[in-house]
């Protein structure tokens, strides 16, 4: 309460006119009362409604002066690394990261990341690559694992950076070369340690992708999951032999695994807390596969 932005952060939950959630797009941008920042919405494919963060929980408590959308966690108004890529015209980067719903994940004030941020003309060059165009991209059924392989946990400046792997939220390692400059996988680093309140970008010119180039490698790595978004359960189908099986939350922290396991397999849900995960499946006979796993 003693805060000296406390009308700020109060404001920030308010917008001046009355929304029902019926008029949410996925993706919307709008400007609360307070001018410190902008809120970012997200409608996911099942109707869940998000503000930046937080999960609206109870939609379209009547008030004679207006409707209260009840959320379950505060938002904050500060720079996210979401808005440093608004902010600098990366646009393809911000409507990837929008269709892949990851909007809440990378606006959490409470978490800290570090984002390999790809240009305009790197989405421009993978697309060309793939033979498709940014719709085709966009269309992916990794495109999540595409995302989040750019995307480590914690706050690491350039400076702090190290030779060698870094494990990225994808649950996949990048290689980290600093003979030369930085290397992030066959990505150079163009424009380092661009601030953020929740974390730091650093600008590269080339999309890093967890499989090598080929629309079908992308796609299809032979192992069905499902149902996503789970309940108590999720199946594994479609992988042969043994290997592991990981959940890992959006902080990179691991939730569950099982190693040595058969990888055609149903997965006990029922204990772990409802939200956004990383599944990675891996074995010597497969293809490794590592999707955003929803928990209801």
């Amino acid at each position: 309460m003693a805060l000296p932005n406390l009308a700020d952060i109060l404001t920030y939950h308010v917008l001046g006119a009355e929304v029902a959630s019926s008029a949410v797009n996925n993706g919307d941008v709008v400007a609360p009362l307070s001018t410190t920042n902008t809120l970012k919405l997200t409608k996911t494919s099942m109707n869940d409604v998000y503000v930046n963060q937080a999960q609206v929980t109870l939609a379209d408590v009547g008030a004679d002066n207006g409707v209260v959308h009840v959320i379950d966690a505060v938002v904050l108004p500060i720079e996210t690394v979401v808005d440093v890529a608004l902010d600098n015209g990366f646009s393809t980067l911000a409507t990837a990261v929008i269709t892949a719903e990851l909007l809440p994940a990378l606006t959490n004030p409470f978490a800290e990341y570090t984002v390999f941020a790809p240009t305009n003309e790197a989405f421009e060059n993978l697309v060309t690559s793939l033979g498709t165009d940014i719709n085709g991209l966009l269309g992916l059924e990794n495109l999540s694992t595409v995302l989040l392989h750019h995307v480590v946990s914690g706050t690491v400046l350039s400076t702090d950076l190290t030779a060698g792997p870094v494990t990225t939220l994808s649950g996949l390692d990048v290689n980290i070369d600093l003979t030369n400059g930085v290397m992030v996988n066959s990505s150079t680093v163009t424009t380092a340690d661009v601030p953020a309140d929740n974390g730091v970008v650093h600008i590269v010119d080339k999309v890093i992708m967890p499989y090598p180039l080929g629309n079908n490698e992308v796609e299809n790595t032979m192992i069905d999951v499902y149902p996503n978004p789970a309940a108590d359960f999720v199946q594994i189908t479609g992988a042969s032999g043994r290997g592991s099986i990981t959940l890992f939350d959006l902080a990179g922290k691991m939730i569950f695994n099982e190693s040595n396991t058969a990888l055609t397999n149903m997965i006990d849900l029922s204990g772990i807390t409802s939200g956004a995960y990383i599944l990675k499946v891996e074995g010597a006979e497969v293809a490794p596969k590592t999707m955003k796993m929803i928990i209801e």
